[in-house]
């Protein structure tokens, strides 16, 4: 995790009095030292699952992001802990330079928490919105450096569940890095609902398979890409709505307007291109992020 997550997260007045109270909460607070390891230097967000913060571990000497996880997430659920600990598992075998990597599990005194990479950078989502939308050229490069990372992934088995331009991180060089593998499938809306039945993600950018809570495969995953490119290139979502409800019906019937509509500086080769990642079945998508990847490394 990075400081993109104190951007992700904007961190206002408003919220000032959650964070007081998840801090009360979780226990960590700038300053302390947390399970006897870890020197806590700052706050960097409050996300739905937990808070994050930077510190140093001491026992290694290096700076690393900590995430804190809501007791109550776990607590619901007596699978959930096992099946977080299995997704965690998966994900630590992740190593790639466009992914945030994963260290570890950890339990102190009933706090469990996530040990990560610490980057230094910006999200992309505030990237967009700082600047409306991204030149192509750069669009382009985001989205060649997202599909190497699920490329990787997907090859380990892990489908990230929850692709937005919030869990994506530009360091100053150019280099974006995709976190929160293995994280998304703990959101889980109630215990007892079977795996098919999950709803886990952001529903701006879930396919239409994903909201109807079927079984998801990594093609799942490109049709968030989609959305994410769309974004980029057009300062907005795919599909917009007032509501949660609205928005999924919005999402399993409507066509997007094209991108190249809302910006005529994008080519039509690309323009197609993130259309097919938004096809409503996922056999009308790309079938993989190598595949989507070479489309994108022969636009330019």
């Amino acid at each position: 995790a990075s400081t993109a997550e104190a951007k992700t997260v904007q961190l206002n007045a408003a919220s000032a009095p959650t964070m007081a109270m998840e801090m009360q909460h979780g226990g960590l607070a700038p300053g302390m030292t947390f399970a006897l390891r870890y020197e806590v230097k700052e706050m960097l967000g409050v996300g739905g699952m937990g808070m994050v913060f930077k510190a140093v571990d001491t026992e290694l000497g290096e700076m690393i992001a900590i995430k804190t996880l809501k007791q109550d997430i776990l607590g619901e659920d007596p699978s959930a802990l096992e099946r977080f600990k299995s997704e965690i598992r998966l994900a630590r075998r992740i190593s790639h330079r466009n992914v945030v990597r994963t260290h570890d599990l950890g339990e102190s005194a009933g706090v469990y928490f996530i040990t990560m990479e610490y980057v230094e950078g910006r999200s992309l989502k505030d990237l967009i919105q700082s600047r409306g939308r991204l030149p192509v050229p750069v669009t382009l490069s985001v989205a060649k450096q997202m599909c190497r990372a699920l490329e990787v992934a997907h090859d380990e088995g892990v489908i990230h569940r929850d692709i937005k331009p919030q869990n994506m991180v530009v360091q100053a060089d150019g280099v974006l890095k995709v976190m929160d593998f293995g994280i998304a499938r703990l959101a889980k809306r109630k215990s007892g609902v079977t795996q098919a039945g999950m709803v886990v993600g952001t529903p701006e950018y879930m396919a239409p398979e994903q909201l109807m809570g079927d079984e998801i495969d990594a093609r799942a995953d490109i049709y968030a890409v989609g959305c994410v490119l769309y974004e980029c290139l057009t300062g907005k979502t795919p599909i917009t709505a007032d509501s949660v409800i609205t928005l999924i019906a919005k999402v399993l019937e409507e066509v997007p307007i094209e991108p190249r509509v809302v910006n005529p500086e994008v080519p039509e080769v690309l323009n197609q291109l993130v259309m097919a990642c938004l096809a409503k079945t996922a056999d009308g998508r790309p079938q993989s992020a190598l595949k989507l990847h070479d489309r994108l490394e022969a636009i330019g």
